[in-house]
């Protein structure tokens, strides 16, 4: 995350400053998904006889919040970057920061999909979302740049727009995945 903000501040580049931030947002996700983790494994006690296994559905619910919030940061930026767009500057470095970012977080998204399912855990499977959203958004942010150093037409606050949607969208998701058990489905 810290290469791409860099990048991004380097470039003038609104979506790949963006994404750097997203990214550093999943850094903050798992720290909440490790904690609840470890929270959630606490036995049960006086007041809570139970168990503390639902504060994983409430750390699954902070991660996509967390992605809520970054969506709606995107958004704003990317209106701001339509209304007053400014000059890239992409070398080579960006697009290969770029590119193994995609590969990190395929591997990353499908990593915690298949344990996310393997143990059931919602937590995982948000975060598991969120990496293979990140991979749509560095993907767009890439062709952003590919269409700016091919045809000079700067579309970067454009993209930036379309997946601050997406990450909203899928936000939302995971919020309604992680209430169902908290306010208490049928079994």
């Amino acid at each position: 995350c810290s290469i791409k903000i860099f990048a991004g501040i380097i470039s003038g580049s609104l979506s790949i400053l963006a994404d750097g931030i997203n990214n550093l947002s999943d850094a903050g996700s798992s720290v909440v998904t490790m904690v609840g983790f470890k929270l959630s494994t606490l036995p049960p006690d006086e007041e809570h006889p139970f168990g503390h296994e639902r504060i994983e559905y409430i750390s699954g619910m902070i991660v996509a919040l967390i992605i809520i919030l970054i969506g709606a940061s995107l958004f704003k930026s990317s209106i701001e970057k339509i209304v007053n767009p400014t000059s890239i500057e992409i070398n080579v470095f960006v697009y290969i920061i770029l590119g193994i970012s995609i590969l990190f977080k395929l591997w990353h998204g499908f990593f915690n999909r298949k344990l996310g399912k393997k143990i059931n855990s919602t937590t995982l499977l948000a975060t598991s979302q969120d990496s293979l959203n990140d991979v749509i958004s560095t993907g767009v942010v890439l062709l952003g740049i590919v269409v700016n150093s091919v045809t000079s037409i700067n579309i970067d606050g454009y993209l930036g727009l379309l997946v601050s949607i997406f990450i909203l969208k899928s936000g939302l998701d995971p919020v309604k995945e992680a209430a169902k058990p908290l306010i208490g489905v049928a079994p």
